[in-house]
Formats: structure tokens, sequence, C-alpha cells
């Protein structure tokens, strides 16, 4: 601060700079909970992959106690499985995984949009619009990276403004899911690769414009109707790429005994960043 006292005649103070307020530094725990989460969200690491705490300790320039932390919480969140003596690694996705999920988003998703008309605030709304906006100019620009996190911000986003802790946390651990299913079958050339996800998110798009504007709306039962069309249409789109032997048996969203699908219990939907051939493993 400039001493008045110091001042010459004549001369004016020096503009005081504007003091930027200080970011909030991530903890080396959130740190690697947040890129391990992308990773594992994007398939840059692949279902099964084995996680090894001395890797992620040299690649984080860690100790183990913030790896630890990181993947326990990502094992909370059903994306980390935890072994005693065998440590942990990314939690595959069986066929009964995917059946599961897309019941469930049947109910969740509407009821998720539902709460966030009715209750959300103005800030709310300013949120979900902008990361509404990012996720659309993210599919235009075919950015594969920003369609998987605008994705995943916007839904969180309108899961926040439900205002309901339990539906927020149950729908963003269903979003993980959703987005790794949704990445089933792409193209491995990462050009291509990101022109195939845009093509299949640009449906997404214009659904989730009018939702948005539903919820801005506080129109509690168009929201809920879209949201059930938005399910749909992104079940439709992951169906038609798997292969033909199971997708006659994703015909949901009708609730089916456990036991007329329990004959594919324990089978694994190999989910790859890179394509496979027809009729290969």
């Amino acid at each position: 601060m400039t001493d008045i006292g110091t001042i010459e005649p004549g001369k004016t103070p020096a503009r005081r700079r504007a003091v930027k307020p200080a970011r909030a530094r991530l903890t080396g725990s959130q740190r690697i909970y947040d890129a391990l989460r992308y990773a594992i969200i994007s398939l840059t690491i692949e279902p099964g992959s084995v996680l090894e705490e001395t890797v992620l300790c040299w690649q984080y320039k860690v100790s183990r106690t913030p790896v630890r932390e990181a993947l326990i919480r990502l094992s909370s969140e059903g994306l980390v499985e935890l072994q005693p003596n065998r440590g942990a690694s990314v939690a595959t996705l069986q066929f009964i995984d995917v059946v599961d999920h897309y019941e469930a988003m049947e109910i969740f998703q509407p009821v998720t949009c539902h709460f966030a008309a009715v209750r959300s605030a103005p800030a709310d709304v300013k949120a979900i619009k902008a990361t509404f906006e990012k996720f659309a100019g993210a599919v235009e620009r075919e950015d594969y990276e920003g369609i998987i996190r605008f994705n995943y911000d916007l839904h969180s986003a309108i899961a926040t403004a439900s205002h309901n802790r339990c539906i927020e946390r149950g729908y963003r651990q269903m979003l993980a899911d959703k987005l790794r299913i949704a990445q089933h079958g792409l193209p491995s050339a990462s050009r291509h690769r990101a022109s195939a996800l845009a093509e299949r998110f640009s449906g997404t798009v214009r659904i989730s414009r009018r939702l948005v504007e539903a919820i801005a709306r506080g129109e509690a039962q168009s929201a809920e109707r879209i949201a059930r069309e938005l399910n749909e249409y992104v079940r439709a789109q992951v169906v038609a790429h798997f292969s033909v032997g199971l997708a006659h048996q994703v015909q949901l969203p009708t609730p089916q005994r456990r036991g007329d699908v329990g004959h594919a219990d324990g089978q694994v939907v190999k989910l790859y960043a890179k394509s496979r051939r027809r009729g290969g493993p």
C-alpha cells in the first residue's frame, strides 16, 4: 500500500492492482480422484484394468495416502473395485449392469428433472444453461473430451438443482455408468472416434435443449416427459451399437422378473477404447 506521506507534490500515487481472489488448491487426493474419474468415464482406462498404487504415486508425485483416499472414493461410486490382497481395478460392466442401469434411469432421470424444475433457484438455472451451452459447443466442435466432461457437468447441475442430496448422489453415480456405456463400439482412430461420438450425441443436444428450457420455466411435467424421451433416445443409441446377440435382450424399460434375465448374470459387456471386429472378444 502506498504511504500517503511519501507522495511528492504534483504526483499521483500509482493505481493499485486488482487483487484476484486466491484459488483454492486441490488436495492431492482430489486431484487424483478427478483425473482417474475422467479417465475411467472416458474409457481412457479400460474396464478391468489394474490400478497399481505405486504407479499412481509415481505418476501424480504423491504418497500412498492420497492415492488410497481417491481409490476408496471411486470405489464408493462404483467405478473402482477394491479386493483384499489384490489391490484396485477399474470396475467392469456386466450385461446385467446395463439392464439395471436403463431400468433405473427410466425412473431416476424423470424424477431428478421433475425436482429440478420445481426447486431450482435462479443460480441453478444459470448453471444448467451455462453447462448446456458448453456441452452443445463441444458436440459441434467434435471435442471428445468436452462432450464427456460437459455432458456429465450438465446432468450434475440438474441433479444439484433438485436440492435433494440422495437424488443428487445417486444420479451422479449413474451418470458415470451412462457415459461409459454410451461410448461402446466407437472407432479406435481418435479423429473418427470424436466424430462418431459427436454424431451419437447430436440428438442428445436437441432433446437436452428442450429439457433445459422446461426446467428453466419450472414445468415439472414437461421436464419429466422430456427426460423419459432423452433416456429412451440414449438407450436406443446404445442398443444399436451392441452385438446382435445382446441387442434383443436390452428391450427396456419394461421391468422383468430377475429370473427372466438370470441367464445373463455374470456376462461381461466388453467396453473397449478400441473397436473390435464383429465376432471378436
